[in-house]
């Protein structure tokens, strides 16, 4: 079975246990298989040369060569002593004085080593001395007796014995690595599942986390430090999984309450029209407000359409450098005759250039300018200014009032939240221009922030992020980006 078809994590580690345990065993065992090898070769080699030195000895107390013929027990004695040592004696002229064995012998391939030289390990070789049988051999000569007589000792050793030695050591290396292996495996087993156990602890929490109790964190100090990471991680999940959740909870109640405003005033208007015959003009006045209301649920759909497109990346903004100045200028002018009405002014400060898409950025500062014409008092003077700064070129909306209360500011911006709840209802808001405000300047990367001091004056921020690229494409426009 694959690695990858196993489906627990216990089953791919004590694989990979097993696995190493196998590859580990195996190095250690032929190591030491060869180890042992090239020792019992050493010993043979140095047991060789110890032979050699012996009948050499021996051969110096005997008087002649037939007396070795008549006489060969010592030598054959001296062989006797180590099974599988081949000795075979040559006279000078290549005739056979003595052997140990009563095969056909042929002459080994090596180097006769002289009489006044101890063998070296490079004066043995391998000696195939019948057809399909070999030995590791040396030969060497000698003096027989006190006289000049000369005599080759040819003596070999089989490797019968070590190989029955090194098969048996060869079988108990594999039989103690089957057994290693499957210890290894056991143990293996054992240490994984103790070492998920912190997992299974980690899953047994996740678990109990429902919509209902999305406060439930891991505790990251009952797991090792390797998984720290993790349980941090997925707490942080949480943490932006529950604000999410009470975001849409809070978006959810706000959007129903919004709702159920004007379609109860559509329903109330519509009975009390229809529990009696009306004129006319009655008819037309019921209409008129109605229009109203429908008209304040078409700029909510429509305000929510947006917000959801741009939560979902669908809103492709197309990016131009312009005078900020001067799309300033613009919005005020519009926004002058609302303003008459309401007994304010507004004033344009600054000049400088900043790159966004021009409708949404008319569309997020008339959103303030509404704002703060509806907040600042008779006679006083909207400020709509533009500032440079390295970085970033910020738009103020400045307007002088009763302010915002502190602990209001941090959730300004969120969808459907009113700082004035007796506006609430007000045919003019549908609590959601802040909302895409913020969500405009995210699509540009930039940001939306509020500072206000209380009886003084609230001021609106849009920061606007500088561009590193000067150089624009297609007369000055930038491709449209999906943000």
């Amino acid at each position: 079975m694959r690695l990858l078809t196993l489906k627990t994590l216990t089953a791919q580690l004590v694989v990979l246990f097993s696995t190493v345990s196998v590859l580990t065993f195996a190095i250690v065992g032929s190591y030491l298989y060869h180890s042992l090898r090239t020792q019992l070769e050493r010993r043979d080699d140095h047991e060789l040369v110890g032979k050699i030195e012996q009948f050499r000895h021996i051969l110096t107390e005997s008087e002649t060569s037939m007396a070795i013929v008549r006489d060969p027990h010592r030598l054959l004695d001296a062989a006797a002593g180590h099974d599988g040592l081949i000795v075979v004696l040559k006279s000078s002229d290549g005739r056979v004085i003595m052997s140990n064995i009563d095969d056909a012998v042929d002459d080994p391939v090596l180097s006769v080593v002289p009489l006044d030289q101890v063998p070296q390990p490079s004066a043995l070789g391998m000696w195939e001395y019948t057809p399909g049988r070999s030995a590791r051999a040396v030969s060497a000569f000698a003096r027989v007796g006190g006289s000049s007589e000369m005599v080759q000792i040819q003596i070999g050793l089989t490797s019968s014995d070590r190989m029955v030695l090194l098969w048996e050591y060869l079988e108990d290396v594999i039989a103690a690595m089957l057994i290693g292996v499957l210890l290894a495996a056991a143990l293996g087993y054992a240490v994984v599942r103790r070492a998920v156990h912190p997992i299974r602890r980690i899953a047994d929490r996740a678990r109990s986390i429902t919509a209902q109790r999305l406060d439930t964190r891991l505790d990251a100090g009952t797991v090792p430090k390797e998984l720290q990471a993790l349980v941090q991680a997925f707490n942080e999940a949480l943490d932006r999984l529950q604000d999410s959740f009470h975001r849409l909870s809070r978006f959810s109640a706000d959007i129903a309450h919004d709702l159920r405003t004007p379609i109860y005033n559509l329903t109330m208007q519509t009975q009390v029209a229809l529990s009696q015959p009306r004129s006319g003009e009655e008819y037309q006045a019921l209409l008129s407000s109605g229009l109203e209301e429908y008209e304040r649920l078409t700029r909510m759909v429509e305000s929510m359409l947006f917000l959801a497109r741009a939560d979902n990346a669908e809103v492709a903004i197309r990016k131009e450098f312009m005078d900020a100045g001067a799309e300033l200028q613009k919005i005020a002018d519009y926004f002058e005759g609302i303003a008459a009405d309401a007994e304010v002014s507004i004033r344009v400060e600054g000049s400088a250039k900043l790159q966004a898409d021009p409708a949404l950025f008319r569309r997020a500062v008339s959103n303030l300018v509404a704002n703060a014409v509806r907040y600042t008092p008779q006679g006083q003077t909207i400020c709509l200014q533009v500032v440079s700064h390295p970085g970033a070129t910020v738009v103020h909306v400045i307007n002088p009032g009763a302010g915002i209360e502190s602990h209001h500011l941090p959730r300004l911006f969120d969808r459907f939240y009113r700082a004035d709840p007796a506006r609430c209802s007000s045919a003019s808001s549908t609590g959601l221009g802040l909302a895409i405000v913020q969500t405009i300047m995210k699509l540009h990367g930039g940001t939306a922030a509020v500072t206000s001091v209380r009886h003084h004056e609230t001021t609106f921020s849009l920061h606007f992020p500088v561009s590193e690229n000067k150089v624009l494409d297609n007369g000055g426009n930038r491709p449209a980006i999906a943000q």
